[in-house]
């Protein structure tokens, strides 16, 4: 039997937790019988449970639960069985599991995070992986990451794509987003206030913009983890024309999407990067870091720049947001980029690596 840890069904929806919950929605398409094990505690209502099947287990939260009581509860299943962790680690005695490496940042720049975090991470994640039957990872570049910096064999990582969630297809599911509904203009940023997604030079390369009537939107909220302190940017930042929007909804998100004359991702370090292509699939000419796993998922649909250089940044916006041809270019690259990521061809990708190890 498969077992999912559902630990992230109490967490933000995030990047790596949407990784999770789509995989499990593909997964009830597909009639593929899984079990959502969770710690007891309040679901996120962003998540859509009512087709999944949940076993609540054990108590206590976080990582008291997945490295005490998930273990103890999933020791007493008899039968053939393996548990599968989506969002990062699992509990380090069982090695009955599959664990998911999303990047290894904590490694690659450990002053973007808290001591106390990055102190777990390099301490629990080679432990994981090495009592771990496979590990799963979202590109290449992770990949050659965790080959590299874990010294662990190619041919026990899994390569299993992120994608969009249709939501966001504005092809597919024409609403009239399409259309411009709001006269302000704004470019729009979406992520977690993170370090390595470059917040301070975005907002230095805002400042170059020449059109003085455009807005810069930035939807995104800030984890415990971090160095970076979102009040810290507010304060150093304060303009009428930035709008700290913090989490939204997946269709509030989708509208910000839609209306914005492009969207900015200047990030330094990604195992992924989701919101590119949530943007391409909503239509909206993108512009992003020339960085190998950026380039990995966005290829030619969308404007590169070298994420330390503000003026590069500012250039390339004023460039996109004054030429319509580059602009439809980009939208019709961004759409056709983004059918190369498929929640259903991911999760049936995973599921022959499941049955491998399980059977």
């Amino acid at each position: 039997m498969i077992y999912v840890n559902g630990r992230f069904l109490l967490q933000n929806m995030t990047g790596v937790n949407r990784f999770a919950y789509e995989l499990c929605k593909a997964w009830l398409q597909m009639r593929i019988p899984f079990i959502l094990c969770c710690p007891p505690g309040k679901i996120k209502d962003c998540y859509d449970i009512s087709r999944f099947n949940i076993v609540v287990c054990g108590c206590g939260k976080s990582h008291v639960w997945e490295q005490l009581f998930l273990p103890l509860w999933f020791k007493r299943i008899r039968g053939k069985k393996i548990l599968i962790c989506f969002t990062g680690l699992g509990p380090l005695v069982v090695r009955k599991k599959i664990m998911t490496i999303h990047d290894l940042a904590f490694m690659a720049n450990p002053s973007w995070y808290t001591f106390g975090y990055r102190l777990w991470y390099r301490l629990m994640t080679p432990l994981c992986a090495a009592t771990s039957l496979r590990i799963l990872t979202v590109s290449k570049f992770s990949q050659s990451e965790i080959i590299q910096r874990l010294s662990i064999n190619s041919e026990k990582i899994s390569v299993i794509y992120n994608a969009v969630s249709s939501l966001f297809d504005i092809q597919g599911n024409d609403d009239g987003l399409n259309e411009r509904l709001t006269t302000e203009k704004y470019i729009l940023a979406v992520s977690s206030i993170d370090p390595r997604k470059n917040f301070s030079m975005l907002l230095k390369a805002f400042s170059y913009v020449k059109d003085k009537s455009i807005k810069l939107y930035i939807v995104g909220g800030q984890g415990s983890i971090f160095s970076t302190s979102i009040v810290e940017l507010c304060e150093k930042n304060s303009s009428e024309r930035i709008k700290w929007l913090g989490r939204v909804s997946d269709v509030e998100l989708k509208w910000y999407y839609a209306h914005a004359l492009c969207f900015v991702y200047p990030s330094l370090y990604e195992g992924f990067g989701i919101p590119p292509l949530e943007a391409m699939s909503c239509g909206v000419p993108t512009i992003v870091s020339a960085i190998p796993v950026l380039e990995e998922i966005c290829g030619n649909a969308a404007l590169y720049v070298n994420p330390y250089d503000e003026k590069d940044i500012a250039n390339k916006i004023n460039i996109l947001v004054n030429d319509k041809k580059l602009c439809c270019e980009l939208i019709e690259k961004g759409y056709k980029r983004c059918l190369a990521f498929n929640w259903r061809n991911s999760a049936e990708s995973l599921a022959k690596e499941v049955y491998k190890v399980l059977l």
